[in-house]
């Protein structure tokens, strides 16, 4: 059906799409939000001057170009893209995205306030959703140690290598892989039903494939940054626990991290020790800057992480 390795949407395709999806939003927001005649909750979604909403001429369904930079929803297709197709710059994506991009995809308006259908549409399989599909699939498979292999179904697979639902159940026949049904009810699309290929099987069959674009190998220098990113992203893990593999990971010691990030080495040695200590703002806005992560979810992380300590200290005491 493809060619080998073929991304099968232009960024320019996915580009509009995402406009008509804000599009979209801005209807609903219109009709069904906030009753306010002068219209300032669709501009400042779209992030458009108010008083344009009073020009006879303005409507939504053909509205004045707006920046898409804007929106969340643009930031997250260019992630989602990226790592879809394997574009350089796929490897700055945290499972956050992959997060994200779950709840995107359940609850981003399906169609505008007049019933027109919206690129996430279910029914008409549009590029938008086809390749936010494609990177949680992906992602899936692929999102390492953080993120534990996920089995994959039948739409999941045609999208990975750019073939039919069809053509993928044949081939799943005919090379003798058996899918296996999951208990709970699978939501979504009715192609998809209740069965799915076991992750290892998937990585199997989907190297025999020609469209399917394999995973590329982090650049020389990232690969650490990568795992470091998506090891503090994981908040199922205490905070001191995903700092202390953190700090392993850049190849010191506590005391020579600390001396390294100019913080006090007892601080962060207790730190480590999930031992309640003072949130010393710029002591976590300087391990920040050291690990190279964005320092206010880091510094949030750790505020929290601290302050439950304390609480759970001073709850102890008679």
């Amino acid at each position: 059906m493809s060619k080998t390795g073929e991304i099968p949407y232009t960024w320019a395709e996915i580009e509009a799409q995402v406009r008509e999806a804000i599009r979209c939003q801005a209807s609903i927001l219109e009709v069904y939000g906030p009753s306010l005649k002068d219209g300032n909750i669709v501009m400042d979604f779209l992030g458009l001057p108010r008083e344009l909403y009073d020009d006879c001429e303005f409507s939504l369904e053909s509205p004045p170009e707006f920046e898409l930079q804007w929106h969340a929803l643009y930031n997250l297709a260019k992630h989602a893209y990226r790592y879809a197709y394997q574009l350089d710059g796929w490897w700055d994506c945290t499972v956050e995205v992959w997060h994200e991009v779950d709840g995107l995809l359940q609850g981003y308006p399906e169609a505008d306030a007049n019933c027109e259908p919206s690129p996430f549409s279910n029914l008409h399989d549009f590029p938008l959703r086809r390749m936010f599909e494609t990177f949680f699939a992906r992602y899936s498979l692929f999102g390492g140690e953080v993120l534990v292999s996920m089995d994959l179904s039948i739409r999941e697979l045609s999208l990975l290598a750019n073939m039919t639902v069809p053509a993928v159940r044949t081939s799943l026949s005919k090379e003798g892989f058996k899918l296996e049904r999951v208990h709970e009810k699978i939501a979504g699309r009715p192609d998809d039903k209740a069965f799915r290929l076991k992750a290892g099987d998937a990585l199997l069959w989907l190297s025999r494939r020609r469209g399917f674009i394999p995973q590329r190998t982090l650049p020389e220098g990232i690969a650490v940054q990568e795992k470091i990113l998506q090891l503090l992203s994981n908040e199922t893990m205490p905070f001191h626990m995903r700092l202390g593999q953190a700090v392993n990971l850049v190849d010191q010691d506590a005391a020579a991290f600390a001396a390294a990030s100019g913080i006090d080495a007892n601080w962060l040695s207790a730190l480590l020790a999930g031992k309640a200590v003072s949130p010393e703002i710029e002591f976590l806005r300087a391990l920040a800057d050291a690990l190279d992560v964005p320092a206010p979810a880091f510094v949030g992380a750790g505020v929290r992480h601290l302050l439950s300590i304390e609480a759970a200290v001073a709850s102890e005491k008679p």
